[in-house]
């Protein structure tokens, strides 16, 4: 896959969709996605995800799911900085850790959260995988 134009709408449409899905509750701004050529200079590949006062350069190269994954891994710190704690931090029904979901640094195939390392669920069903398996994000 080339670079993003600005008529691609439906692959940012998905990858904001997931992302505001996941963060939503967190203080992180909801996330949309401008073009900006000063940002590169180069037609295609000027897609700024801008989320409140964060913004950052999305590649397209590796399609919707790295610009997904990477997204949610950068959007992850301003979670946390929001919230000042570890996010999201997987709780059971007693109240204690089942430990901290992370984005792996490096996106193949679907971005996913991982726990411990091991693949949790896809980016946007973050709250509803949550509650299938019968815990909370502190």
């Amino acid at each position: 896959m080339t670079g993003w134009t600005d008529s691609d709408t439906a692959a940012q449409a998905f990858v904001a969709e997931r992302l505001n899905a996941d963060f939503a509750g967190t203080g992180v701004q909801e996330v949309e996605f401008v073009t900006d050529p000063s940002w590169t200079g180069t037609p295609g590949d000027d897609v700024i995800l801008v989320a409140g006062g964060h913004e950052f350069p999305v590649d397209p190269s590796g399609g919707a799911e790295y610009a997904c994954g990477d997204a949610a891994y950068r959007l992850q710190d301003d979670a946390m900085d929001e919230l000042n704690r570890p996010w999201p931090e997987l709780i059971n029904s007693s109240g204690d850790s089942v430990g901290v979901l992370a984005i792996p640094a490096e996106v193949r195939g679907v971005a996913v959260w991982e726990l411990s390392g091991e693949p949790f669920c896809a980016v946007g069903h973050l709250h509803r995988a949550v509650a299938a398996v019968g815990l909370r994000i502190r």
